[in-house]
């Protein structure tokens, strides 16, 4: 009797903590999408405020991006990719290191016309516009993350973004990598979205990622926006986001609408 006890006891020991595990897991993932959240709002501030703006350095590269293996979405195949060497005519090749917390460089093409504002190691502004209210940005950020996996990262973002009412995607597409995970897509915010231009309805064409580097699980973003209105600036963003390279691995993109 006293050996059961002592079973049943260790039982329901082990029980306890493991779900103590999975809430501490759990209030993590929240603190940090609650952070990031919150950077990337602050940040996305500082961009329209047209502080501290630079020329963002640019350099050109011979080859396109390289294709990985994918899963893409029932009905849909890859975007066709831009032609000379991979940068389409009149853009050249960013790249944005993000830092010793996130040892990972990210690129893609961009146009003369984009400005980059002051950021931090793990997030990079670049902002294009005549006025605050109605600017095209581009946000770059990494932090890290602490869901078991890089695919639980990206089927974590995924269940978050384009939640409110009058958001939508309207194309995308999931892949793997050596390193991670990815989810390429196109989208519309809702004027009540946090990330919404002006409180009005904003394309959102981007890139999210779950991927290991240097033992450590990290959440990468790429996040291009316009207001809906601005067709110019769609038809760049399905220009520059089949060129995204992260670490020199390019990321498949949806068809877009």
């Amino acid at each position: 009797m006293t050996a059961r006890t002592t079973r049943a006891g260790s039982a329901r020991t082990r029980a306890t903590r493991a779900t103590r595990a999975r809430a501490t897991r759990a209030r993590a993932n929240r603190a940090s999408r609650l952070t990031s959240l919150a950077a990337s709002a602050a940040i996305f501030g500082l961009a329209l405020s047209g502080c501290s703006a630079l020329h963002i350095r640019t350099a050109e590269r011979d080859s396109g991006p390289l294709r990985v293996a994918v899963q893409e979405n029932a009905g849909e195949v890859p975007s066709p990719g831009p032609t000379d060497g991979g940068i389409p005519e009149g853009m050249s090749r960013s790249s944005f290191n993000l830092g010793a917390e996130c040892p990972v460089t990210v690129s893609f093409a961009v146009g003369s016309d984009w400005m980059q504002n002051s950021t931090t190691e793990t997030f990079h502004v670049l902002s294009r516009g005549n006025t605050i209210s109605d600017s095209d940005v581009i946000i770059v950020n990494c932090s890290q993350a602490f869901d078991d996996s890089p695919q639980a990262v990206v089927d974590s973002q995924k269940k978050y973004a384009f939640s409110e009412q009058g958001s939508m995607v309207k194309a995308e597409r999931t892949g793997t990598m050596d390193a991670g995970s990815y989810w390429t897509y196109q989208g519309v915010l809702g004027p009540t979205e946090i990330f919404a231009i002006n409180q009005k309805s904003t394309v959102m064409y981007g890139a999210r990622l779950g991927y290991r580097t240097n033992g450590r699980l990290v959440d990468i973003g790429i996040e291009m926006r316009a207001l809906e209105t601005d067709t110019a600036a769609a038809e760049d963003f399905k220009k520059m986001l089949p060129t995204v390279e992260v670490d020199g691995s390019g990321l498949e993109t949806p068809t877009f609408k």
